[in-house]
This record gives C-alpha cells, structure tokens and sequence, in this order.
C-alpha cells in the first residue's frame, strides 16, 4: 500500500500467454515517482485482478485493418495486443502509431520496428511531435492514418494515450467515415465523456 492510494490504474503491457505482469511506469508524475521508489524498496506488490473492457473481445469479429494507436506509456497496451496477434500466427493486417514528444520517448522503437520487419502483415509508423504545437500533435497522428487508409470505415481501433488525444482521434477519424463503435479504448471506461444534461 501507498501512502495516499488505495489503487493505480495501469494497462498491462505483457500478452495473455506471458507467465509475467508487465507494466510500463513512467517517471515525472508525482504519483508514479512514489510508486517507483515504493517498488525500490520493497518485494512485492499488491495486484487486482485484470479488469476493463479494452480487449480484443469487445470489438465485433472482423478481418479488417486493426489499427493500434497509442501515445507515449500507452504503447504498454499495443505492445501486449501485438505479441498476442503474433503468438497466434494472426494474419490480419496490423497498422502501429506510435506518438511521443521526443524520440526518446519510444522506449521500445527497436521492439515495434522489429515486428514490422519480420512479419508482412504488421506496418509501424512513428510519429515525433517535439517542434509542433500541442493541437497539431494530434492531427498530424490523425493524417499519418488517413494518408494509409483510404476507406478508414472498414478498420478497427484500439486507441491508448490520454483522454484528449483520443477523443480528438475519435472524432476526427469519425469525421472522415470511421465507425465509433469500432474503437476501443481505456479512456471510455475511466474517463467517459460527460452527457449533455
């Protein structure tokens, strides 16, 4: 237990037939500097049981474009969604973006490069966004997608980063034909958007 928390929320970063819990924590935040020196100094760690409703089973069955698009620490969950795509021998054709501010940012671009290399149905694009502006960080995310998906009404979506950037994805792929109820996101479940009153 840490001081002033009675639970975090991460996304697991390890595929289902890993025999280990992966999280990616990163360090800047003032609740995440506590929990990386609470890991420091202690064994073990208290785990709830996996929970939420951003999995692959809560997307209608299609063997259309999956595309896997994530920001900074979101890539946790495109990295565990990936393996598990790979450690099935899927053959659905798998679009990776990757955002972060810095280059350094893409602390496992070795890692995402690498499945594009070795497997023809998986495309990776990284995207670095240190000399734009905050609004135009998100739409050059939304163009890198469009520029490769001519009919964006026929993919699928899994979205990882924070609430703004993926309800401003959300809405502009919407805008040019994708279908809301083909994006999943863990941002839908903890932070929903208000409805009108």
């Amino acid at each position: 237990m840490i001081d002033g928390f009675q639970f975090l929320y991460f996304t697991i970063g390890s595929a289902p037939h890993t025999p280990c819990v992966e999280l990616h924590i990163q360090g800047g935040s003032e609740t995440n500097n506590r929990l990386i020196e609470h890991l420091k100094q202690n064994n073990a760690v208290d785990l709830a049981p996996a929970n939420g409703r951003c999995t692959l089973d809560y997307l209608p069955e299609s063997a259309s474009p999956l595309l896997l698009i994530a920001s900074g620490t979101g890539f946790s969950q495109v990295k565990s969604i990936a393996e598990h795509l790979i450690h099935i021998q899927s053959t659905r054709k798998v679009f990776i973006y990757w955002t972060s501010y810095k280059l350094s940012q893409l602390y496992m671009l070795e890692r995402a490069e690498a499945w594009a290399e070795q497997h023809a149905n998986i495309h990776s694009a990284m995207l670095i966004s240190e000399h734009s502006h905050w609004e135009d960080k998100h739409q050059m995310l939304v163009h890198s997608i469009l520029a490769d998906h001519s009919d964006i009404g026929q993919c699928q979506a899994v979205t990882c980063g924070s609430p703004e950037m993926v309800y401003t994805v959300l809405d502009t792929l919407c805008e040019h034909g994708f279908r809301e109820e083909n994006m999943i996101a863990d941002v839908f479940d903890f932070a929903p958007r208000k409805t009108p009153a």
